[in-house]
């Protein structure tokens, strides 16, 4: 029986069979992993490149961005404030304008009040003169009842 032949046989058969041209063939082999290694090192490094160029481009607007961003709050906030002025200065307006009413128809609540007063005092006034006049009258009556009873008892 035969035995199978051991990896350093197989190598050697191989050398004798095809020689030259498995060594060129190994080699050829060898250059070709080497260039896809340098093809892939380059292409990684394009790559890397590329990232980086694109992570400063996107820093870039994202600046630039933020910077319109703080432009338009700070209008936003420029414009708040003087609409905010605005409003504070028309409320004052209004304040101002309601006070003046307020006090011009307190006046005239006083005035009127005080008109009032006076004409009920002069009312209260001309009661008790009428209640004197009436009380005045009444004697009057009384004394020309009196008299006249007494000159109807005489004669």
């Amino acid at each position: 029986m035969t035995q199978p032949p051991s990896p350093s046989d197989l190598d050697t058969l191989r050398q004798i069979l095809f020689g030259a041209d498995l060594g060129r063939l190994e080699r050829a082999l060898a250059a070709d992993r080497e260039s896809s290694v340098a093809r892939a090192t380059e292409f990684e490094q394009k790559v890397d490149r590329a990232f980086t160029a694109l992570e400063q481009r996107v820093e870039q607007k994202l600046a630039e961005m933020s910077q319109r961003v703080s432009a338009q709050l700070d209008d936003i906030s420029r414009r708040q404030q003087a609409h905010a002025d605005r409003v504070t200065q028309l409320l004052d307006q209004v304040m101002a304008e309601l006070t003046r009413r307020t006090d011009a128809l307190t006046g005239e609540a006083r005035a009127g009040f005080e008109e009032l007063r006076a004409r009920s005092t002069e009312l209260e006034k001309r009661k008790l003169n009428v209640a004197e006049f009436g009380a005045s009258l009444a004697a009057l009556g009384q004394k020309f009842a009196n008299t006249t009873g007494e000159e109807g008892a005489r004669g």
